[in-house]
């Protein structure tokens, strides 16, 4: 079997018995080695006595050297003093100063709160006015659409109803002129006439089927004349003078009456 330890260095790996003393021996060795020592450190101690009492300075020269630095002492006293003092100051100052800093960076952000406050409350309003602005003009462009449809409304009602009206009445004097065309065409004649009353020369037509009746019970005039005419119809009149001439043509005032309410003839 090969050897890990070269023959060489096996001398340092060699284990040596360990021998045990016994604690009463060792004892003794500590107690007598103590003595020993205390022997040495009393000699030095009685020799450097002798000498001290030969080397001590006189007792009058150390005392004003123990005032000097008394003295000095209390300098350093009063000048640390006087420092604490002047940091003390100091301190207080800058306390009173970051409290006073402290004092404005509260108003300062009070204030700009505030303000801040105020802009956004204001900012708020006005964009509820604005609001309510929108919606009221929405509102009353929607109102003025409505007026405007309902007063059209009522101008195409009431233009029918006039219409209606206008042609209720042509049908009740149609009617009438169809039943008594001469009694309509005398009683329009004497009213034409009483409108041209003052011209030198009048000239009354009328349908040939109505002349014979008023021929024959209209007021004879010298400056009236008669004359039957085709084309006026049963229960009208035309009048000619010279101051003026009358259409009495009932639908011929029928048309003119619509003329004068729509603007255009219907």
């Amino acid at each position: 079997m090969e050897t890990v330890i070269p023959p060489d260095k096996i001398s340092g790996h060699v284990i040596q018995k360990y021998h045990f003393k016994v604690l009463a021996e060792e004892k003794e060795e500590r107690e007598e080695t103590s003595c020993d020592r205390e022997r040495e450190d009393v000699e030095p101690i009685q020799k450097g006595s002798v000498d001290s009492h030969d080397t001590m300075p006189a007792h009058g020269n150390a005392e004003p050297e123990r005032d000097a630095v008394v003295e000095q002492m209390l300098k350093k006293a009063d000048e640390l003093s006087g420092n604490l003092v002047k940091m003390q100051m100091q301190l207080e100052k800058q306390q009173e100063e970051f409290e006073r800093r402290l004092e404005e960076e509260r108003t300062r952000a009070f204030e700009e709160g505030e303000k801040a406050g105020r802009d956004a409350c204001s900012r708020e309003m006005e964009h509820q006015v604005e609001e309510l602005r929108t919606r009221l003009v929405a509102t009353i462009e929607a109102l003025e659409t409505s007026r405007q449809m309902f007063m059209k409304k009522v101008d195409t009602i009431e233009e029918e109803l006039i219409e209606t009206a206008l042609d209720l009445a042509k049908q009740v004097v149609a009617k009438e002129i169809q039943n008594d065309s001469k009694e309509v065409a005398l009683r329009l004649a004497r009213l034409l006439l009483a409108e041209v009353k003052d011209a030198a020369k009048i000239t009354l037509k009328v349908n040939p089927n109505d002349y014979d009746y008023i021929k024959e019970h209209l007021e004879a005039s010298q400056n009236i004349e008669i004359v039957p005419d085709p084309v006026v119809g049963m229960g009208g009149v035309i009048i000619l003078s010279d101051i003026g001439n009358i259409d009495g043509e009932i639908m011929h005032r029928f048309e003119r009456i619509k003329e004068a309410v729509f603007g255009t003839v219907k």
